[in-house]
């Protein structure tokens, strides 16, 4: 009977501590544009699928999964830094990884490597793909 107790007590506890405190994963911020969101999708993916995005070329492979996201970096709304992943502990500054073009000029959304997407402006896209 005592184990008994011991053992619900012990469930009880496990199930308290699994409870919604946190998130599966990083937020979609509001405002955030569709196709940002969708290129944040497929880099996850790509990231955890073990064959991250390395040129154009890879685009073929998610097309049909992520076609949003294709269009808009086919259509150069979005850019890519090829080869970059979304990863975890990617650091206290995680770099942008994928960005809105209007991000050059003024302000847009972006995904960053630590999978978080946010606002950035051109001082926060690196240099090499200015």
């Amino acid at each position: 009977m005592l184990s008994r107790f011991i053992v619900l007590v012990v469930i009880a506890s496990i199930s308290v501590g699994c409870g919604e405190s946190g998130s599966s994963g990083p937020q979609i911020p509001d405002g955030a544009s569709e196709a940002i969101t969708e290129v944040h999708a497929a880099i996850l993916e790509a990231s955890y699928g073990g064959s991250p995005l390395r040129s154009k070329g890879d685009l073929a492979q998610i097309e049909q999964q992520f076609p949003k996201a294709v269009a808009a970096i086919k259509g150069g709304e979005v850019e890519v830094i090829w080869g970059k992943t979304i990863r975890d502990g990617a650091g206290a500054s995680p770099q942008v990884i994928a960005y809105e073009k209007s991000a050059e000029t003024g302000e847009g959304w972006a995904v960053k490597e630590d999978g978080t997407i946010s606002k950035i402006t051109s001082a926060d896209i690196p240099s090499s793909q200015k």
